[in-house]
């Protein structure tokens, strides 16, 4: 089938981004756009393609109202993959009959690929939607979107171009096992984690490792590591996470569920609860997590300085500014040698809005018996920089996912079940073309 064509040969290109530009390789960026104007040439006729950062692409489908438009957020790029321990190739796109193999088969290019297969389909049925709706594609989303994104709303902005929503990727249909319920669970983001990256530097005393001081710049990195990850921000119940819990208590049993409908009550009881699993466990403080160190150029010789990176994910309710003032509180003398992500915690979107309601509603014709609920994302997408030109914000791809499937992203062995694809190029044209 086409469809499956079309995610295969979108698979194929191997659009790896990198957090320093100079080492992606653009030419292949560019090959992919003209891939999708030689893959869905009714799209490129019918609607207006806006190229953003030359890589960017805003395309917009006219409707017939002048109404707020919507948007729908998907980004084309992927992160690097070596053809070790996989089945098949990351970038072959092989189809075993069942799935389509490869990177960014979940993330995310099988979402793009059913946006515009669900699109193609609408508009040869010569169907208008009631009002305008933009196609908001990224292509910098794994290293943080900032050539991406983030121009993307910066011309919405300067065009006064306002939306009511966006739907981005994000969660997904789950097992409600993993939460204790019976039914299978749709969750719905509607806020996210400030996601932020540091490089910490520690100065030492250089020389010869057979006369060492009292401490390295080794070990004082060594020792700030360690108390910040015995010493973590405090546990904080927020709005987002008590949504989700009430949305959850008609599931449980009597006591349980009078325990959820009442999270600030029961606060202390809850966060035990949470701690359990690591998932949920996010959801509750602001995470620093260190992903990188740096130190030395030779087994016996004492490096003058050290450093490592830090991942931190912002809590709503925190900042970045006041997570830097207690890492300093914590007595290490370092530096910050290197800003190379900062970003807040996002606003918390409408759980009664109008966009939340049409996820909801679309769910439930697409996924019947599966529960939506909102949830904090603890990780990132390109939503949250549309802010400023959106009402809302609510992160969901239509997948029904196992775990060992959701570990396959940005892991080894990624891919994609035929039922899943076309179940979500099913979502994208209920979902458009029942808009009110």
């Amino acid at each position: 089938m086409d469809a499956i064509k079309h995610l295969q040969g979108a698979v194929r290109l191997a659009t790896v981004s990198h957090s320093d530009p100079y080492q992606t390789d653009w030419s292949v960026f560019r090959e992919f756009g003209e891939f999708l104007a030689e893959a869905y040439p009714l799209i490129h006729e019918k609607l207006e393609l806006q190229r953003i950062n030359d890589f960017g692409l805003l395309y917009r489908w006219p409707g017939s109202s002048e109404e707020k438009p919507l948007i729908l957020a998907a980004h084309y790029d992927v992160v690097a993959a070596t053809d070790e321990d996989w089945e098949h190739p990351p970038f072959s796109g092989h189809d075993d009959g069942e799935r389509i193999w490869g990177r960014g088969t979940l993330d995310d290019k099988g979402s793009l690929i059913a946006i515009l297969e669900a699109a193609n389909s609408l508009l040869e049925a010569e169907y208008v939607p009631p009002y305008d709706i933009y196609f908001a594609f990224g292509f910098d989303e794994e290293v943080g979107g900032e050539l991406g994104a983030q121009e993307i709303a910066k011309y919405l902005l300067k065009n006064k171009i306002h939306c009511r929503y966006i739907l981005d990727e994000g969660g997904a249909v789950t097992e409600g096992k993993s939460m204790g319920v019976e039914p299978d669970l749709a969750v719905i983001g509607i806020a996210e984690k400030g996601n932020n990256s540091f490089r910490f530097l520690f100065h030492g005393e250089e020389g010869h490792s057979s006369i060492p001081p009292k401490s390295s710049a080794v070990g004082k990195m060594a020792a700030f590591i360690h108390d910040v990850e015995n010493k973590p921000p405090k546990l904080r119940m927020t709005e987002a996470v008590e949504v989700t819990l009430k949305a959850l208590a008609p599931f449980k049993s009597k006591a349980e569920a009078f325990v959820m409908r009442n999270p600030g009550l029961f606060s202390p009881i809850l966060k035990k609860v949470l701690l359990k699993n690591k998932q949920t466990a996010a959801m509750l403080r602001t995470t620093v997590a260190f992903t990188m160190t740096e130190a030395g150029s030779g087994h016996n010789v004492l490096p003058r300085t050290a450093s490592c990176v830090a991942n931190i994910r912002i809590l709503q309710g925190d900042t970045v500014e006041g997570i830097l003032a207690y890492l300093r509180s914590l007595g290490h003398d370092f530096e910050i040698a290197e800003e190379i992500m900062v970003n807040e915690a996002t606003a918390i979107s409408d759980v009664k809005g109008e966009g939340m309601q049409h996820i909801k509603d679309t769910i439930a014709r697409i996924y019947p018996d599966t529960v939506a609920l909102p949830y904090l994302m603890v990780g990132g997408t390109d939503s949250r920089y549309y802010d400023k030109v959106s009402d809302n914000a609510y992160c969901f791809l239509p997948n029904k996912l196992s775990g060992k499937e959701l570990d396959t992203v940005h892991g080894r062995g990624e891919y994609i079940s035929h039922e899943n694809f076309f179940k979500m190029i099913e979502f994208y044209s209920d979902f458009m073309l029942n808009l009110r």
